[in-house]
């Protein structure tokens, strides 16, 4: 039997794990960048995203499949490319990373060096990321900034990145959201922007530092002097959520 006809099987059974769930995952790892659309994203994502969070591995199991997620064949893998067939497996590799940190905070497996591995790779995956595509009409989602995004949401939720770190995701928010060879259009800033609300929950930024970066997205003396009192009252209204 492939690999789909189990997941078929497995997914219409509830998403009930196997005796072999943790064989089953590595060969969905295997398999993660498929050009199928409907076993990359609708059978293997969403298998991993019922059992990572639902305690279906034990920590062991988890801690076995975090360096897979973040090695050169996953998250790594050809980095820098651009429209190429490596973007869904580097771009589905990254979206097994909010499950594992979501799973993480709310019963916390993962040790301090741990999250200081899935921080750096991140970082440097999104740092050196350049296939920005969204839907592709042929092999479906690639989605690497969104997926991205989900990601730095993940991480800047958790207790152990600091200011430093939260930081970082704001230049790295900086410089995807500034490309200009590609416009996004297919959901990846309503899911950047998640991140950004994630790290002011923190309450650890200064409202002078967000005040500058926000800046650093455009001369205000560009914009309409008639559109002034209107953004200057709807930043009232957000900064009233974020810093009252």
């Amino acid at each position: 039997m492939s690999l789909k006809e189990k997941l078929i099987l497995i997914k219409e059974n509830g998403y009930q794990a196997p005796h072999d769930t943790f064989q089953l995952i590595q060969e969905m790892m295997v398999n993660i960048g498929s050009l199928d659309a409907q076993l990359r994203d609708d059978l293997i994502y969403t298998t991993l995203s019922n059992w990572i969070p639902d305690n279906t591995l034990t920590v062991r199991e988890l801690e076995q499949l975090l360096p897979v997620v973040l090695d050169k064949k996953h998250l790594l893998f050809r980095l820098g490319e651009t429209h190429t067939d490596s973007v869904f497996t580097r771009s589905f590799s990254m979206l097994v990373i909010p499950l594992l940190l979501m799973r993480h905070r709310e019963s916390p497996y993962l040790s301090s060096e741990h999250i200081h591995q899935i921080k750096e790779n991140v970082f440097y995956n999104v740092q050196k990321e350049r296939d920005y595509r969204g839907y592709d009409e042929e092999k479906g989602w690639a989605h690497a900034i969104a997926h991205a995004a989900d990601a730095l949401d993940e991480l800047a939720q958790c207790s152990e990145l600091d200011k430093t770190d939260l930081l970082t995701i704001l230049d790295l928010v900086y410089e995807k959201m500034t490309v200009t060879d590609r416009v996004y259009s297919d959901g990846e800033d309503e899911r950047i922007v998640k991140s950004i609300i994630s790290v002011l929950n923190r309450k650890i930024l200064s409202q002078t530092y967000i005040e500058q970066w926000i800046q650093r997205f455009g001369d205000v003396e560009k914009v309409d002097a008639d559109l002034c009192p209107t953004i200057e009252h709807t930043l009232y209204k957000i900064e009233q959520v974020y810093y009252s």
